[in-house]
């Protein structure tokens, strides 16, 4: 396991690093970069967080600082002209496509179904062998998890087959096994962090 870095705090932010932090502020920087600086702000650094607050309270006035005009009237229709390809369109998995994949704990296993380039989720079939365990983890964003069949065991509770759970963001879970083994059907964020043990 490597080594953790030491924390850089920083004396003034410019070039670089004042953009990466404009674009988590925006929430569009790169899922990496996003999950590395959620960090170093964890950590404690007082410049990069000034900043951020700054960029924050930017973009909030700047909805106030236009003047108002009213829409052309065919903008609503040019709109949804746009978005209607984009709305009638859908992504379909079988039962018999896609194969199960190492998730990189052993006795645990995952059909990826599908992954929300925008939002950075994923929805995925899970498999836990029996006495499976998976490290305890922290949630960017919200955790979907709906037990199709098995057990699914917390260190303070149990999810059997039917029984569904949403973690809520900012959240940590203990390390999670199963007695007998369970299928899972999950939705999360690719930026969901394993907590070192």
């Amino acid at each position: 396991m490597p080594k953790p870095r030491k924390t850089l705090h920083h004396r003034t932010a410019a070039g670089e690093l004042r953009e990466a932090v404009a674009l988590y502020s925006a929430g569009i920087l790169e899922p990496e970069r996003a999950s590395e600086l959620d960090r170093h702000l964890e950590a404690g650094c007082a410049v990069c967080a000034s900043e951020l607050q700054a960029f924050q309270e930017t973009a909030a006035q700047l909805a106030y600082s236009l003047p108002e005009r009213k829409p052309p009237t065919s903008l609503r229709g040019r709109l949804m002209d746009r978005i209607a390809p984009k709305a009638a369109t859908r992504v379909l998995v079988r039962a018999n496509e896609g194969a199960w994949q190492p998730a990189g704990v052993p006795g645990v296993a995952l059909r990826r179904l599908f992954v929300d380039e925008t939002t950075g989720y994923v929805t995925s079939l899970v498999k836990l062998d029996a006495g499976a365990v998976y490290p305890a983890h922290r949630h960017f964003g919200l955790e979907h998890c709906y037990v199709i069949e098995g057990d699914l065991v917390f260190h303070d509770h149990v999810l059997e087959a039917g029984d569904y759970e949403v973690a809520l963001p900012s959240t940590a879970h203990s390390t999670v096994s199963s007695v007998h083994g369970c299928v899972l059907l999950l939705t999360s964020s690719q930026r969901n962090e394993i907590i070192p043990a």
